[in-house]
């Protein structure tokens, strides 16, 4: 007899968006809040630095080039059009898992984003460049490591190099563009990672029906991906 596990189903757009309401309640958690523990402390220290950085930014400019993309890239819709983009294309070319990493994304991005502005309109931390009172924390930081922390866990280790090295050049030029302080993307990157453990790693991500399926040579288990049961 043959064992043979076949991918998940792709999630319909309804189920992802289903678990959405559901992420936002999870994220509030001792898992959660022991990620964020660590991510406070690193933010604290971090805030040591916060003016020096600013000021050592603002004497020198030569980086403005090599930083200027990063702002763009980390913003919330061109994450979330990005994590729909891997979904649409996994579901259009029949490709299970990308469909799934795209679902995952795509709940990655929108439970961090609650979570940031809620902080944000909470904290009502004023910006290096003073245009807002929405800097803490960094909404591109945590869309970033949401978004790192996905693909790590999907990819591995080979995902996670260029991932987080991706994640960090956002960071850093949310600083460099004086829309930040260290303390803010700190903990920003912090939120992202707790948002995606939230997706990926608790109960009612998603439910299994596995069942017996009759193949050329013997029987196969098929396992196919539905809404977990509540």
């Amino acid at each position: 007899m043959d064992h043979v596990v076949e991918p998940a189903a792709a999630p319909s757009v309804g189920v992802v968006l289903r678990e959405v309401p559901r992420d936002v309640w999870r994220f509030v958690s001792l898992d959660t809040a022991v990620v964020l523990a660590g991510g406070g402390g690193v933010a604290l220290v971090a805030h040591v630095w916060d003016d020096d950085l600013v000021r050592e930014i603002g004497e020198n400019p030569e980086l403005n080039s090599a930083f200027e993309p990063g702002s763009q890239y980390g913003a919330f819709g061109v994450m979330l059009g990005g994590s729909f983009a891997v979904y649409g294309v996994g579901r259009v070319a029949g490709h299970r898992h990308m469909a799934v990493v795209g679902a995952d994304l795509v709940r990655g991005q929108i439970v961090s984003q609650v979570w940031v502005q809620a902080l944000k309109f909470t904290a009502l931390r004023e910006r290096p460049d003073h245009s807002n009172q929405r800097s803490f924390p960094s909404g591109h930081a945590a869309g970033a490591f949401a978004t790192a922390a996905v693909l790590t866990r999907h990819y591995g280790w080979k995902a996670a190099i260029p991932a987080y090295l991706g994640a960090t050049y956002i960071a850093a030029a949310r600083v460099h563009d004086n829309k930040h302080y260290l303390s803010d993307v700190t903990f920003g990157a912090a939120l992202g990672l707790a948002g995606a453990r939230t997706v990926m790693l608790k109960a009612g991500r998603y439910g299994f029906q596995v069942a017996p399926a009759p193949v050329p040579r013997g029987i196969a288990v098929r396992a196919t991906l539905v809404p977990a049961l509540r």
